[in-house]
């Protein structure tokens, strides 16, 4: 650790604190997240911790955070990791200039990025169990990384990348974005990913999630979940007025991708057969997925103060190409079905 200066605090998470550091010899900005041995103290808890110093040295990806180094001592055991100047998705999404949520445009160009961020990850054998906007940063370009593997987990077997050829049954995660299956106990793999996509798309364009954030004090996990589940088979019937006004103003492709997403039960669930089934999608035609970034488009947020607020605003700072609104980053195609193989999306 001699080898790094600490720069500021970044936030707490669980039982690991983040910290920006500064490379003594090259200024080069790193988050390191450091974790007390003294908070790991079930086996559970060791496992996790062992799974993670795995993942993060592995998995490779423009849209997931990398990590470099594992700096371990008697006292504490450090993630050493890619720095991103940026804001938690579920902040951008909160102060959106003076809606509180995305215009459908918008979530899109985002939801584009979560996609190919489980694609990579799930193509590399690891489903992440608490996919989340709060595990999603935003970069000051408007792309995203996701963060925190430590509830992931490796579930393939041998080698066979398939929704079903390895699973894993433990409970684990962010009540609001946990798929049913995780609350049953039931065994499962990649499917709970996509379920908590899908509840991240509805965050973006609706401002909050199609439940509450986590089961109430004075309710079981059982009437949670029934909760979850009404609300899943109709997420936008609710009596709440203002969410039956806003389903009107989103399109049908939207409706029918975010239910294929909340489809409680995981063999029929949108993604099933992998990523490129959700990739397919009808909401999704206008993406031409096969191609590279367009380099010459750049987008950033601001922040627009008022003597009363702080919004959040999304501005396109350079476009030399024609690009339709849908996604400003991708080349747009008219493209109705995917290849068989797609290309690694590189930024």
């Amino acid at each position: 650790m001699d080898d790094f200066e600490q720069l500021q605090f970044l936030g707490r998470g669980g039982y690991a604190s983040v910290f920006l550091v500064r490379q003594r010899y090259s200024t080069q900005l790193f988050a390191i997240k450091r974790i007390p041995r003294a908070k790991i103290v079930t086996e559970q808890q060791k496992l996790r911790l062992d799974a993670e110093k795995s993942i993060l040295l592995k998995i490779k990806s423009p849209f997931l955070c990398r990590g470099f180094q594992v700096i371990e001592t008697t006292d504490e055991v450090s993630f050493l990791q890619e720095y991103i100047e940026g804001r938690a998705l579920y902040e951008c999404i909160w102060k959106y200039r003076d809606t509180g949520r995305f215009p459908e445009h918008v979530a899109k160009f985002f939801a584009v990025q979560l996609v190919l961020a489980l694609r990579d990850l799930h193509a590399q054998g690891y489903v992440h169990r608490d996919f989340k906007s709060g595990n999603v940063l935003v970069g000051k370009s408007g792309f995203v990384k996701v963060i925190d593997f430590g509830l992931s987990k490796k579930v393939v077997a041998d080698g066979k990348v398939d929704d079903y050829s390895g699973r894993t049954q433990s409970v684990c995660g962010t009540h609001y974005v946990m798929a049913p299956e995780m609350f049953f106990k039931e065994s499962y793999a990649f499917g709970v990913d996509w379920w908590s996509l899908g509840v991240a798309i509805y965050e973006m364009v609706v401002g909050r999630p199609p439940w509450e954030y986590q089961c109430p004090a004075d309710s079981t996990m059982e009437q949670y979940f029934m909760r979850i589940k009404c609300s899943a088979e109709s997420p936008f019937e609710t009596s709440d007025g203002q969410v039956e006004t806003l389903a009107r103003s989103l399109s049908p492709d939207l409706h029918s991708l975010i239910r294929a997403l909340l489809q409680i039960n995981p063999r029929e669930r949108l993604g099933k057969n992998g990523a490129v089934e959700v990739m397919n999608h009808m909401w999704f035609n206008d993406i031409n997925w096969s191609r590279k970034r367009v380099s010459r488009i750049r987008w950033q947020y601001r922040m627009i103060s008022t003597k009363t607020t702080t919004q959040l605003e999304f501005v396109l700072l350079q476009a030399k190409v024609g690009l339709e609104k849908a996604c400003p980053v991708l080349k747009v195609s008219t493209r109705k079905t995917m290849p068989s193989t797609l290309p690694t999306f590189r930024l």
